[in-house]
């Protein structure tokens, strides 16, 4: 909840009726002279002036209370917070059930962030007064940033029901309510807030994240464009409208927006990742290409652009490039022997031998029961020339494969060089 009201302070409007006669500088001023002038001070803009007369209007009446609450509401008035709660204790010393001042010093401490302090203040007053608005809405926000949201709604509850035409109470409690996230509570919430105020932008922007938590991705997406008819240029909405039209499977406004997205920000990598799987899904591939591509030159250290590309020249039949993707996810996770063993089945496929056997050599280095990494090793050493020796490789890898679709694929190997598995 927004801390955008100002509490006690009553500086100029108590003062109003306070004459200040006419004197020349011989005579002696009362108190309440004092005060007249320092209004006048803070009307002028003649800050230190004031000061000092409410100073001295205190020194010439320590005991009366409303001399401490002029210069508390000054403090105020010029941010001095600190100072102001310790007028305000005077005040209360003085007069201790004055609601408005434990008001007021709650909310100073609430603008130094102490929100326990303030909070017994807010407490102090609602046990006196338990339908005080302001208490009421000051102690809501309390709650909510301190993560009790359950309390500010009981709070915000009991204001919309003094007041059911109170939009913000409602947006409030709206915001509480989708902390604990009970997104069906919320969105009656933000509803009700629209209702009241059509113009509402964030009540607007809320709803549509409840209904997208909620599951409800009719509602969101009919929010979502009417947030868009507003703000054609939201760079996050559009966002957000493009991920529930992908999830829809609308890909053409997906890609509309995901388009429109990156001519906002084009050295965006994941808006170009997630056009590429809109693309990907309409069958795509050159454009998808193109897309992770480009995701991959703005953040190159990005593991997960290498590895859209790679399922892209997969499919297809792309071994050449496929190997150079795995060769820069080898740099950026080099201890990952799973990106080893393909591209050594890929350097296979190029029939560039040597590169395949080094990569299994590495895994093997690591892991010298690796079975799918010893039938690599004896595949590249048959076709090399040595079937014996390369069988006797697969034959190790087949002992070692627990896996029966392993056990097969490595038979398969064995009588493709000719030497069937031993017995």
């Amino acid at each position: 909840m927004s801390m955008n009201r100002f509490i006690g302070l009553a500086l100029v409007s108590t003062l109003m009726w306070v004459a200040a006669p006419r004197l020349t500088h011989a005579e002696e001023l009362s108190a309440e002279e004092y005060t007249a002038r320092a209004v006048q001070n803070v009307k002028e803009g003649k800050q230190t002036e004031a000061q000092a007369d409410f100073d001295k209007a205190i020194e010439l009446a320590p005991d009366k209370p409303i001399y401490y609450r002029n210069r508390a509401a000054f403090f105020a008035l010029t941010k001095q917070w600190d100072k102001a709660i310790a007028d305000y204790d005077n005040v209360l010393k003085l007069e201790k059930d004055d609601l408005a001042t434990e008001l007021s010093r709650a909310y100073a401490y609430v603008q130094l962030g102490k929100l326990d302090q303030a909070l017994d203040d807010f407490d102090a007053v609602l046990k006196i007064q338990p339908d005080n608005d302001r208490a009421l809405r000051y102690r809501a926000y309390i709650y909510a940033a301190q993560k009790q949201n359950a309390k500010a709604v009981d709070d915000l509850t009991k204001l919309v029901e003094k007041n059911p035409n109170d939009a913000q109470s409602y947006k409030a409690r709206g915001e509480a309510n989708a902390a604990q996230e009970k997104w069906n509570d919320a969105i009656a919430d933000y509803s009700k807030a629209l209702e009241l105020n059509p113009k509402d932008f964030e009540s607007l922007s809320a709803r549509a994240l409840a209904y997208l938590h909620a599951g409800d991705k009719d509602r969101a997406l009919a929010d979502l464009n009417a947030i868009l008819e507003t703000k054609p240029d939201d760079l996050e909405f559009l966002k957000l409208r493009a991920q529930v039209n992908y999830e829809k499977d609308q890909f053409d406004p997906a890609i509309a927006d995901y388009s429109k997205a990156i001519g906002l920000k084009s050295d965006d990598a994941s808006l170009y990742s997630a056009r590429g799987f809109a693309r990907l899904k309409k069958g795509d591939k050159s454009g998808a290409l193109e897309d992770f591509s480009k995701a991959i030159v703005l953040r190159p250290s990005e593991q997960a652009y290498y590895t859209d590309r790679l399922y892209i020249y997969l499919s297809q039949g792309d071994a050449e490039n496929a190997a150079g993707d795995l060769t820069h996810l080898i740099v950026l996770k080099p201890d990952e022997t799973d990106l080893y063993l393909r591209r050594a089945d890929l350097y296979l496929k190029l029939n560039k031998y040597d590169e395949a056997r080094v990569d299994y050599e590495k895994v093997l280095a690591k892991d010298p029961k690796n079975a799918t990494a010893l039938a690599g090793e004896g595949e590249v050493i048959a076709k090399k020339g040595n079937r014996r020796a390369g069988a006797a490789k697969l034959q190790q890898a087949l002992q070692l494969a627990s896996d029966p679709k392993d056990k097969e694929r490595i038979q398969v190997k064995l009588r493709e060089i000719g030497v069937g598995p031993l017995q």
